[in-house]
């Protein structure tokens, strides 16, 4: 009788964390978590790397007025905002604080600013893949 009294008692304690945790994850608090991870992630530095990371695919010369002239027209803004909105959106308090402290971690921020490198490799065979299945859908319908 005792092992079910424990087991009960946990399912009922981990019922209410969750009914607790859900009822933490307001709007509010969302955009408050969302503010925590902008503190450990610069929407700037970001969207520089990306760019730096663009530009290698252009002929060495013209990579830095090509980074110079896209930097200076992107709007920073209107990604952050979008970005935030969108965390906001898909993901809970629980979830975006979990991100955070990662990023927090040296092993976290490390493995984040391998990622550009990682998704630099990945993105030309994605391309190619979604060009090669485009065409062949295209030529089945022949």
């Amino acid at each position: 009788m005792k092992p079910c009294v424990i087991g009960l008692s946990l399912v009922v304690a981990m019922g209410c964390a969750g009914i607790a945790a859900a009822q933490n994850d307001t709007p509010e608090a969302r955009v408050q978590a969302v503010d925590r991870y902008f503190k450990e992630v610069s929407m700037r530095d970001m969207m520089t790397e990306m760019v730096t990371e663009v530009s290698k695919q252009l002929p060495p010369e013209q990579r830095s007025a090509f980074e110079t002239a896209l930097l200076r027209n992107l709007r920073l803004d209107v990604v952050e905002t979008a970005a935030r909105q969108s965390l906001a959106r898909h993901l809970s308090v629980e979830e975006i604080d979990t991100f955070t402290e990662f990023l927090r971690r040296p092993a976290g921020k490390s493995a984040m600013g391998k990622m550009k490198f990682y998704l630099a490799d990945l993105m030309p065979v994605v391309q190619d893949e979604i060009v090669r299945a485009i065409k062949l859908t295209q030529s089945e319908r022949q």
